[in-house]
């Protein structure tokens, strides 16, 4: 059996924020809004008049902590004591995570208002939880996506560039994840059409993201910027949610969740700790320098971290490897669709060569002196 899980409505389009009263209005009559400060200030003078005069009643919570179980049931418990009926939720992943899980523990729908375009939790039927301390606490699948996702350019498009970067090695990541996968499970009809709306996403990164990057943060709209958008937030947003039951690896988010576990890594985003997720997967996997080199310069043209330094882990970097290595945790069962070994030993070295690779290239930016520091990296080990 195969689900997929989407939004009712996805709009995104310029000035949407100022008629998307009457939007929420056909969901909803009285709306708990729960959104990040700095979130809330970029809606307010659009959204919240909008569903004002559409007559849609508003309560606001803000909200800058982490998904943890606690905090959804307090939030929950607020919900049910104002008895609305939607839940609007505005702002990052943190943000749009938690209002979805209230919504389904209070059994109401869930308006999401990307006000970011750094993940896909704006669409995606699931919850990334975190404990009080930061630390990656699992996931929490939801019944449903979203009912109406409002994505407005005008909004997204004046958020610092580092976010649209963070979205964009979010989403790059999916394909190089799922794809590795069709080695043991072909048949899986889910799987194949994850990997091939992933390849979509990819197709439109490479083509647009380091030009849309470069522009970013300025307010521009271009078409380019609204494709790279919807490729973060509805094609990713898809790829997850396109599902049979079958396990599949998942290294680089794995390999972001680990990271959580360091307290240093904190200040760095989801798709910041899973771009360099990314890059240790291909060392797994044998790629060849030059591929190497090739995704590493990538990233680092986003401004994407490439070395363990710009995750925030500024010493010892054997060890810090060690314990990510050791906390990497895949689905039972999945390993063995690889055709590649993933176990500690083969992890932390991997996440080493990563990092010696993104020195190499920071230091010396050419291929010949990072193809040096591989080749005696590999020989070392």
């Amino acid at each position: 059996m195969i689900t997929v899980k989407a939004p009712a409505v996805y709009r995104n389009e310029r000035g949407l924020f100022k008629q998307s009263g009457e939007l929420v209005h056909a969901i909803g009559n009285y709306a708990l809004v729960i959104g990040g400060r700095r979130a809330l200030a970029s809606v307010r003078p659009s959204l919240l008049p909008s569903l004002e005069q559409a007559g849609v009643q508003v309560h606001v919570e803000t909200f800058d902590g982490y998904s943890t179980r606690q905090e959804i049931e307090s939030y929950t418990n607020i919900a049910r004591q104002l008895q609305v009926n939607v839940i609007i939720g505005v702002g990052g992943g943190k943000v749009l995570d938690l209002s979805k899980a209230v919504a389904q523990e209070a059994g109401i729908p869930i308006v999401s208002v990307p006000t970011i375009p750094a993940t896909c939790a704006a669409w995606s039927a699931l919850t990334v939880l975190y404990d009080s301390d930061g630390q990656s606490a699992g996931y929490l699948p939801l019944n449903q996506s979203p009912a109406l996702v409002l994505a407005d350019p005008d909004v997204l498009s004046q958020a610092p560039r580092r976010y649209l970067a963070a979205g964009i090695g979010d989403t790059l990541v999916k394909w190089h994840e799922f794809a590795v996968n069709l080695n043991g499970n072909a048949g899986s009809l889910a799987l194949r059409s994850s990997v091939g709306t992933a390849k979509l996403a990819l197709d439109i990164l490479e083509r647009h993201a380091l030009e849309v990057y470069e522009q970013a943060g300025n307010g521009q709209v271009t078409d380019a910027f609204t494709e790279v958008t919807d490729s973060i937030i509805v094609l990713a947003g898809l790829v997850g949610t396109i599902q049979d039951g079958s396990a599949h690896a998942a290294i680089a988010h794995g390999l972001h969740d680990s990271l959580t576990r360091l307290e240093e890594t904190h200040d760095s985003l989801h798709g910041e700790k899973v771009a360099f997720g990314l890059l240790t997967q291909w060392v797994l996997e044998g790629k060849e320098p030059q591929e190497l080199h090739r995704l590493a310069s990538w990233l680092h043209q986003l401004d994407l971290p490439v070395t363990l330094n710009q995750l925030g882990i500024e010493s010892d970097h054997e060890q810090a490897a060690t314990i990510i290595a050791n906390g990497l945790a895949l689905r039972e069962g999945a390993a063995q669709n690889l055709a590649f070994a993933v176990d500690a030993g083969s992890v932390k070295q991997a996440i080493l060569r990563a990092h010696e690779l993104g020195r190499s290239l920071q230091q010396h930016g050419d291929y010949t002196a990072a193809e040096q520091v591989l080749r005696s990296i590999s020989s070392s080990h």
